[in-house]
């Protein structure tokens, strides 16, 4: 079966995906991947038989589409860090391996990351396991 990537990586990608195994941000295709194949296959071109205008423009508007699901699952990430801020959330805490709860006081980013604080702990999207709205804590009480 041949290679259909520089690297032998699209072809590692695919077959992950048709596994069903879960791709580890370390092995995940980024947007610098993407860049690094499409130059390097405009270096290696064979100049009597240049690559297809056609499947260039395809490799651009695949590229720009990775660029812009990035920038919105990086929105999509600060709205919801954003709406937590002055609800209790349960988290996982990572240091003392147990489930905790606080009120989320503030977000900031790091790394481009949302990181919720609360207090005196300061967690991540990826340990929230549970939100609550304040009213529906409050309506419980009241019950």
């Amino acid at each position: 079966m041949p290679v259909s990537g520089i690297d032998g990586s699209q072809a590692t990608a695919a077959s992950t995906a048709n596994t069903g195994q879960v791709v580890s941000k370390e092995q995940a295709l980024g947007k610098m991947d993407f860049l690094n194949i499409l130059v390097t296959q405009l270096r290696y071109q064979d100049p009597l038989n240049p690559m297809d205008d056609k499947a260039f423009i395809a490799q651009l508007a695949q590229f720009s589409t990775l660029e812009q699901m990035t920038e919105q699952t990086k929105w999509a990430q600060m709205s919801y860090g954003l709406s937590l801020v002055g609800q209790p959330v349960s988290y996982n805490n990572l240091e003392e391996g147990r489930v905790e709860a606080g009120i989320v006081q503030s977000v900031r980013l790091v790394d481009g990351k949302p990181v919720l604080s609360l207090g005196d702990q300061e967690i991540t999207l990826d340990q929230v396991i549970e939100a609550t709205k304040l009213s529906q804590v409050n309506d419980g009480e009241n019950e």
